[in-house]
């Protein structure tokens, strides 16, 4: 088995190029690192390192570890940086995905308002999330979800955060503009964008509920808000989206939102978690309200 002993090792050995240096730097005699090195190439059964006009270069069993060493290195030593802060209260970590949506133009503001509060926070978005995130909640790889359904766990606290619209983005061309608003009849010679979300998700759920009877000419789904924009903005569809998400787009391209005949088309976001103690989560919530506050 591999350690991360083993991984420090090579590393040291790779840094310093050569055994007597990475000796002096592990604060080891040389000929007790050799024996460590030898050590690891029996259980590896295979050679790590080779002489080559008086350098040692990895093989490429050497080079394999040596690259996990690079990425697990660093991941440790963050852990164990974490874990010192949890342990003083300071919480500067947040891994955060929004269901559905991958717009985060709200997200400078309110990163800048948490680091006056806490200058070392970092807040990450795990995009691999946004179909699933309460999975990825929790199975632990996300601190915070923001949804638009319930949560079915009853270990997730929920918070809302605002509520907003569904509406008909078209391209500011499109025969339908100038229409009060649209119904899924609309739709039925349209060509849908749409994001490419789970079956459970409530995203989906609506667009099955609003297309129950009337459903578009084709549907195609893609992953990022800004190619969905783009392709609405060249005209090769229409889509829906929530008034909060699609708002920046609006500002530098030719669309146009129109309201929807449906009484889905109000949603309430909540912010989903399952740390209750975490100060910097509380906080998060809290500036996301104020920035989507009605004006």
């Amino acid at each position: 088995m591999i350690t991360t002993n083993d991984l420090q090792l090579v590393a040291h050995i790779v840094e310093q190029g050569s055994l007597t240096r990475a000796a002096d730097k592990m604060f080891l005699t040389q000929s007790a690192l050799s024996h460590q090195l030898k050590d690891l190439e029996k259980r590896a059964g295979m050679q790590l390192f080779e002489r080559v006009n008086k350098k040692l270069l990895l093989t490429p069993a050497g080079r394999r570890i040596m690259e996990s060493a690079t990425s697990i290195l660093p991941q440790l030593a963050r852990l164990q940086e974490d874990i010192q802060a949890c342990r003083k209260g300071r919480l500067h970590s947040l891994r955060i995905s929004t269901e559905c949506y991958t717009s985060y133009h709200w997200l400078p503001r309110v990163i800048s308002q948490l680091k006056a509060l806490h200058t070392e926070v970092e807040i990450s978005i795990v995009v691999a999330a946004t179909q699933k995130p309460l999975t990825y909640l929790m199975n632990g790889e996300l601190d915070l979800a923001i949804i638009s359904n319930t949560a079915p766990h009853p270990a997730i606290q929920t918070q809302s955060l605002f509520s907003d619209n569904l509406v008909a983005v078209l391209p500011g061309r499109h025969p339908l503009v100038g229409r009060k608003s649209l119904s899924a009849v609309d739709f039925a010679t349209e060509n849908l964008l749409t994001y490419d979300v789970a079956e459970e998700s409530s995203a989906y759920s609506g667009l099955h509920e609003f297309f129950r009877e009337s459903p578009p000419a084709s549907i195609t789904r893609l992953q990022l808000t800004e190619a969905i924009v783009e392709m609405i903005h060249a005209g090769m569809g229409i889509s829906i989206f929530a008034t909060w998400a699609i708002a920046p787009y609006l500002k530098n391209r030719d669309l146009v939102t129109l309201p929807l005949k449906s009484p889905l088309r109000k949603r309430t976001w909540k912010a989903a978690y399952l740390d209750k103690q975490n100060l910097l989560i509380r906080q998060f919530i809290n500036h996301i309200r104020q920035h989507f506050k009605p004006e």
